[in-house]
């Protein structure tokens, strides 16, 4: 017995295959190779500069531009204390700088506060717009060795018997200002004996000691 192929064949007319295209060949010519880039050099990173250092010296001035605050500075010394009662500075137009601190000197490398006292009154006086002095507000201290920022931390209104007993104003905290004044409302008697304080707390700002304020 033979075996063959079986073949199906569609439906209708036997037609002969279509024949397929012959392919045509693209022959591609490679691409000269780009130029490498120039490699930068390595650029060392800017060393950032030293901060100012201004030795501890006495305050020579005070300026506060934000409240109108531009004025030299004056010693008060343990005998004036002793004579006047306290800090009691001779003129309205006085700033006083309290000598009795042990380190209380303004420089970068201070150990203890910079304590400044000032009058408040009816009139004219130095420290009239302490009261308005904000959180941020900048001032500056002019000594022989160079100009320190200062940046206002916070104000407290404290009657004056507690200020000998807050720890934040009375401990030894270097780089630090004090400024303090009677506090004396709108409409309060000038006959009377002012009973309250006004302090500022500032902090020294090295970044702002660096450039100039």
């Amino acid at each position: 017995m033979s075996v063959g192929w079986i073949l199906l064949h569609p439906t209708g007319p036997e037609t002969a295959p279509t024949a397929l295209p012959t392919p045509s060949i693209h022959r591609v010519t490679p691409a000269t190779p780009a130029a490498p880039l120039p490699v930068a050099p390595d650029v060392p990173s800017a060393t950032p500069a030293p901060d100012v250092v201004i030795n501890a010296s006495v305050p020579l001035r005070l300026t506060v531009p934000s409240i109108g605050i531009d004025g030299a500075v004056s010693k008060y010394t343990q005998s004036m204390i002793d004579s006047r009662g306290g800090f009691d500075p001779t003129e309205l137009t006085t700033i006083a700088w309290d000598t009795t601190i042990a380190g209380g000197l303004a420089g970068t490398d201070s150990t203890n506060t910079v304590y400044l006292y000032g009058h408040s009154w009816v009139d004219t006086a130095v420290f009239n717009d302490l009261k308005d002095l904000r959180p941020g507000a900048v001032a500056s201290i002019d000594t022989a060795n160079g100009r320190l920022c200062y940046v206002e931390q916070k104000s407290l209104k404290l009657d004056k018997a507690q200020y000998k007993n807050n720890d934040e104003l009375t401990d030894a905290i270097p780089n630090r200002l004090v400024l303090v004044s009677c506090y004396r409302p709108v409409g309060y008697d000038p006959n009377s004996a002012t009973v309250q304080n006004i302090v500022a707390v500032l902090q020294l700002d090295q970044d702002k000691t660096n450039v100039g304020c």
